[in-house]
């Protein structure tokens, strides 16, 4: 497996492609803003078969080039609790510059969903808190976790905005402590990380009954 990463504006977010070696097939993670080209150029010199694009939840910065996977005929799959930001006006209401895209969603993601990537099985988690649909993907055999906005080195995303809630955010959060320390973290921004390293503050956080809130 290979990972390689783009980010886009206007918050520095990532997409990540996602690479089977053995079978050549490939998933786009998030589709910021000014990363489909390089992205999908990328597939196409490398002579890779991309077969869908993984939105991790449905906020504007994570999809503003969802359009052009569509355009390419490349499937989507995001969880449908998500399905009713695609319709309000994310950016109108932050005061950007950009019209929201016209996403089609081709595949419904679950909790439980187990989707193949060559010899890899990767879970689908349903981890609300930061949006009603936010998803993370996990794959146990190569201890990686495709995190969105999840969580970020010495941090973890927003609950202070619309669809948010702060105590499915902890719950969602919790779970991740289950997993082996040595899990690699690729966030929707910032740095790598592992759950390890992140353990430090996360635990005493989920632990403090004032831990997440508003």
């Amino acid at each position: 497996m290979r990972i390689e990463r783009w980010t886009g504006p206007p918050v520095e977010t990532h997409t990540y492609l996602v690479i089977d070696e053995a079978t050549r097939e490939a998933w786009a993670i998030d589709a910021p803003l000014e990363t489909a080209g390089a992205l999908l150029a990328r597939v196409r010199e490398q002579g890779l078969r991309l077969t869908r694009l993984v939105l991790t939840h449905a906020h504007f910065d994570h999809l503003l080039d969802a359009e052009r996977y569509q355009q390419a005929g490349i499937p989507i799959a995001l969880h449908p609790a998500d399905g009713p930001l695609l319709h309000a006006p994310q950016t109108q209401l932050f005061g950007l510059p950009y019209p929201m895209p016209r996403v089609r969603i081709d595949e419904e993601l679950a909790e439980g969903t187990s989707l193949r990537l060559g010899e890899d099985a990767w879970e689908v988690w349903h981890v609300p808190g930061h949006a009603p649909g936010h998803v993370v993907l996990y794959c146990a055999a190569r201890q990686t976790l495709l995190g969105g906005d999840m969580l970020f080195q010495g941090g973890y995303g927003r609950v202070d905005l619309p669809g948010c809630d702060p105590a499915q955010m902890a719950s969602s959060l919790l779970r991740l402590l289950d997993l082996p320390p040595e899990t690699r973290v690729y966030p929707g921004h910032g740095p790598e990380t592992t759950l390890g390293r992140e353990r430090a503050w996360l635990e005493p956080l989920l632990t403090d009954p004032a831990g997440i809130r508003l």
